[in-house]
């Protein structure tokens, strides 16, 4: 059985109130039930086992009013504002006088036993001062200002250079097509290819960042888009002229960086804990209509490539041979077209999944505790 793992909760109060911190980052899949008698939290986030499901049930040591409250999380964690019924200060936090390993005390926001009594009142001000501030910020949805980590700072050059990288093939594709017409449709390659390559290429690193948890994306699917995309383009479209030439080759380029520049701004935007309601509803909504028309080309171009590599014999190996091995690419390129059908399912299903959590906001499982 599967040790349970708790994170470390830090905790103060004030005459009116209970502070909570869950000393979680990079929280996901946050479930809170809060109640008059005590409070269960699960989350998954990088905790001090690493990135875990983290929970913990607290019985308070009086009825609160969770009503009231509310918690937001940010990327350093989870934090609850808590409302007492009554105005007075707990000698402890728990129902139970029972010592808890990952129950910490907040001592920012804790009155001391030995402060003398104007101390206190001074204390008592502060924190005062303290929740009413905590609260401002959870009704504005606003988070501290801190300095971002190398990795935050990483994260936002990266998505910024892919941001123009797709921008420039995007605003090319489309200004060429406006100007040229349908003849614009078949210069694609040659006018936008090499930025596209680039952009695609500098996409791996999406791998490593999944893998090493810089993001909090699902690596399956990382790794399946990022690859499927490169073997369509540097497999497929970079190895045979008449691809380059085809008019499907456009509509390839036109949805995949129509896609990339929504996509890229937006998790620029997130890593600066800023938010723009319509560039969210894009990110969400837009891939209903985009993946499938991207899907159906990815599948029409691998389809017609299995006529021309097997006129061209390229990439296929023939016996006799030293190394006594055949391969024959269309027979493989067969295969990889049903592999995408299964694949690009499991991607539609990925994003709408992501969809329902990120426009119906956080699942909470009492209406009575309140997200910022």
């Amino acid at each position: 059985m599967a040790t349970k793992l708790s994170p470390f909760v830090y905790w103060g109060q004030s005459i009116e109130n209970i502070s909570l911190k869950v000393d979680l980052r990079n929280v996901e899949n946050v479930e809170v039930t809060l109640t008059k008698e005590g409070l269960d939290f699960s989350a998954q986030g990088l905790g001090v086992k690493g990135i875990n499901l983290y929970s913990f049930h607290l019985d308070f040591y009086l009825p609160v009013d969770p009503e009231k409250s509310k918690y937001r999380t940010t990327d350093l964690a989870v934090e609850f504002q808590i409302e007492k019924t009554a105005a007075e200060t707990w000698p402890r936090l728990t129902e139970q006088r029972i010592k808890l390993p990952w129950l910490k005390i907040d001592f920012d926001k804790f009155p001391l036993d030995d402060d003398s009594e104007e101390e206190r009142e001074v204390d008592k001000i502060q924190n005062s001062e303290l929740f009413n501030k905590m609260a401002a910020d959870m009704e504005d949805n606003k988070e501290s200002s801190e300095m971002p980590s190398p990795s935050q700072t990483y994260l936002f050059i990266y998505n910024l250079f892919q941001f123009v990288g797709y921008s420039y093939v995007f605003i090319n594709l489309v200004y060429n097509y406006v100007k040229y017409g349908d003849s614009a449709k078949q210069a694609a390659f040659e006018g936008t290819g090499t930025q596209l390559m680039i952009c695609q290429a500098i996409s791996v690193l999406e791998i490593l960042h999944s893998l090493f948890g810089l993001v909090k994306s699902n690596i399956l699917v990382s790794l399946l888009q990022v690859m499927g995309r490169n073997f369509i383009l540097f497999i497929l479209v970079l190895q045979e002229p008449r691809l380059q030439i085809s008019p499907l080759c456009w509509y390839l380029f036109f949805v995949w960086t129509f896609v990339e520049v929504i996509r890229y701004p937006f998790y620029m935007f997130q890593l600066v804990n800023f938010e723009i309601k319509y560039l969210t509803w894009l990110r969400y909504n837009i891939w209903i209509v985009l993946y499938p028309l991207g899907i159906v080309i990815e599948a029409t171009i691998v389809f017609q490539s299995i006529g021309y590599f097997s006129e061209t014999g390229f990439f296929s190996v023939a016996l006799p041979n030293c190394s006594n091995f055949a391969f024959y690419f269309p027979y493989f390129l067969m295969m990889y077209l049903v592999a995408l059908c299964f694949g690009s399912t499991n991607n539609l299903k990925y994003m709408y999944i992501q969809r329902k959590k990120q426009l119906s906001g956080v699942k909470v499982q009492s209406s009575k505790a309140k997200s910022s």
